[in-house]
């Protein structure tokens, strides 16, 4: 009994150890082995797909999967990278530059349709307003934000060495998960105590919330900032692939996305005294965002995924909190697998 336990804490040490080392080699890569499972399961039905239409291997099936993720994700991502750096100096340059405590207290207190305004519900409420701190908090901020767009633009290069890395990583993840995925998933479920069918309905809800937040959300994404970028466009707003790109992570956040950007972009132009153009861009904006979420949505993801929008809503912002962008992806995915855990818990653990 001694040499047993002494042989198991001996075992049990060299296990952890050699875990440790390979936390440590893994780490670096985390984030794009994650990203590449995120997408093998989304992109795993179409897979299937190819393999039972056609006489490929598996090796030239996933070669051809691979090969159009890079062509759909790799080539428009660092064409946008440069137009979006170029396009954030050139809002450097047209907004945050011309603002200066003049400008912003002649906005509040000049001759525009805003100080009009503010002046005329002044006379109204019969009270004087000062607008001398607000004006002092304006500029602060603009300081700042000044300051986040320099070390933006200045970081853009890094970022996009350091995505052309971790896209080679992600791909070639992708590629031995599509290849070698049935003994990988054979070698895991070992690993786990859990029955195995308990396993196989964790892996589903994994694979159905990857396809729900990959490809649905992606696709309405999609449409709701062309579309919308579009409408900015018709308004004569600059910058349009700018806010388009915005609007396309934004669309992924229920119940507010594109508005975060459509709803001050009309509260510009209605500044501007363009009031016709603020409102129809409102309107239409409006309807993009509503069909898209309750109707294009809806039959996308059909009966794949029930859960609360603004429980999702929570999971992504908590999500992007925690983890940065990769919270849009990150957050979602953690709530279905503990709402499944949960379910099982109910089911199999609690009577005993």
């Amino acid at each position: 009994m001694r040499a047993f336990n002494v042989s198991g804490l001996y075992f049990a040490v060299v296990l952890l150890f050699l875990l440790y080392l390979l936390w440590m080699m893994i780490q670096p890569f985390l984030a794009a082995i994650i990203f590449a499972s995120i997408i093998t399961g989304s992109v795993y039905p179409f897979y299937k797909i190819l393999l039972d239409k056609t006489k490929l291997t598996r090796q030239l099936a996933a070669i051809v999967i691979c090969f159009l993720i890079i062509v759909v994700v790799f080539f428009p991502t660092i064409y946008l990278s440069f137009v979006l750096s170029k396009e954030a100096v050139t809002l450097y340059e047209d907004l945050v530059l011309p603002l200066s405590s003049e400008s912003i207290k002649d906005f509040f207190m000049g001759n525009g349709h805003v100080a009009r305004a503010l002046q005329k519900l002044n006379t109204m409420l019969e009270v004087e307003v000062h607008f001398d701190n607000l004006i002092n908090e304006i500029v602060s901020q603009v300081r700042n934000i000044s300051a986040l767009v320099i070390v933006t633009i200045n970081n853009i290069v890094e970022n996009i060495i350091n995505f052309l890395f971790n896209f080679m990583i992600m791909i070639l993840v992708i590629y031995a998960l599509l290849t070698e995925g049935i003994p990988l998933k054979k070698f895991m479920l070992k690993l786990s105590p859990l029955p195995d069918d308990q396993e196989e309905l964790i892996i589903e809800k994994f694979n159905q919330m990857n396809f729900v937040t990959l490809v649905c959300n992606g696709v309405g994404g999609l449409i709701q900032g062309i579309l919308a970028g579009i409408g900015f466009w018709l308004a004569g707003i600059n910058l349009v692939v700018l806010w388009t790109t915005i609007m396309i992570i934004l669309a992924f956040i229920p119940l507010l996305g594109i508005s975060i950007v459509y709803i001050p972009a009309c509260i510009y132009l209605a500044s501007k005294g363009q009031i016709v153009s603020s409102i129809m861009l409102f309107i239409y904006c409006s309807v993009v965002a509503f069909v898209t979420e309750n109707w294009f949505k809806p039959i996308f993801i059909g009966n794949r995924i029930q859960i609360n929008s603004l429980f999702v809503l929570f999971t992504i912002i908590g999500g992007m909190t925690v983890f940065g962008l990769g919270g849009i992806f990150y957050g979602p995915i953690i709530a279905i697998l503990f709402l499944t855990m949960v379910d099982l818990y109910h089911k199999f653990y609690s009577s005993q």
